[in-house]
């Protein structure tokens, strides 16, 4: 015992010191623990599905788009989108809940059952209707699902009308996820109408053209953006000329076909 007494005591101040940074580690550790069970409860989708994956969408989050950032529309132009957009109805009830970066899912609102063929059918019809503008491809983003893309012969042809956002992307125009949101490029005069209106957001590494740091060097532009699963046949309805109306930007063309949704056409 006298033996004990006789061992130098950490000064006062040491000692707060070293149990605050002990709290700190341990309140990380914990921290990193909740985080990435949060990542792997979003499912696979663009980043590797381990903690690589997860320590990779980390090292992004500092460069992200704010959850209220998401929702800012004061880059994109207040002229220019297409009319079916400017008349688009307001979307019923609160937004959707929405997590994660990489993958970016909807977390609440998620459509029924009955509904969820419709959006199947919706993509699908789309390629169907429109198989001289649209390719269907594994997305370049989610590498799990399929997605639209410009078709290569727009690309290829001496007067191509693709626009440059369809050669950031590298020609994807969208896709569904398991969760039945989608991921659509837009103009950015549509965008602006479609996130005002309550139809969607911004992926959180779609940056503004303005901003110091942009990812479109990784083949994300400055209008992706989400939309809501629809919940309703009236919904889906809606999110047939949204989908219309992004086609018709990434493409160049006028001439889309609405795509159908009630059932699945057969393929050419």
């Amino acid at each position: 015992m006298d033996r004990l007494q006789q061992l130098q005591r950490l000064p006062p101040r040491e000692l707060a010191l070293s149990a605050a940074a002990a709290a700190a580690i341990m309140g990380t550790a914990v921290w990193c623990i909740r985080d990435y069970q949060d990542f792997l409860a979003l499912g696979p989708g663009g980043a590797a599905y381990n903690l690589k994956g997860w320590a990779w969408v980390t090292s992004l989050r500092p460069f992200a788009l704010s959850k209220q950032g998401a929702l800012q529309t004061s880059s994109y132009p207040t002229d220019g989108a297409h009319e079916e957009i400017k008349d688009l109805p307001s979307r019923a009830g609160p937004r959707a809940s929405v997590g994660g970066i990489i993958p970016h899912r909807q977390l609440s609102q998620h459509p029924p059952k009955d509904v969820t063929q419709y959006i199947t059918n919706l993509f699908k019809n789309a390629v169907v209707q429109n198989s001289d503008l649209l390719q269907e491809r594994l997305s370049l983003y989610e590498k799990h699902n399929p997605a639209l893309f410009v078709h290569d012969d727009i690309f290829s042809s001496s007067d191509s009308s693709a626009s440059e956002t369809a050669r950031i992307s590298r020609g994807e125009i969208g896709h569904v996820h398991p969760d039945y949101s989608i991921h659509l490029y837009f103009s950015p005069a549509d965008a602006r109408h479609i996130i005002a209106k309550g139809w969607g957001e911004k992926h959180r590494l779609s940056k503004p053209k303005t901003s110091i740091f942009q990812f479109q060097k990784y083949g994300l532009s400055d209008t992706y953006i989400m939309i809501y699963g629809p919940r309703t046949e009236e919904e889906i309805e809606t999110v047939s000329k949204i989908l219309q109306n992004s086609i018709r930007f990434m493409t160049g063309r006028t001439d889309v076909q609405l795509p159908q949704w009630r059932t699945a056409l057969g393929t050419n």
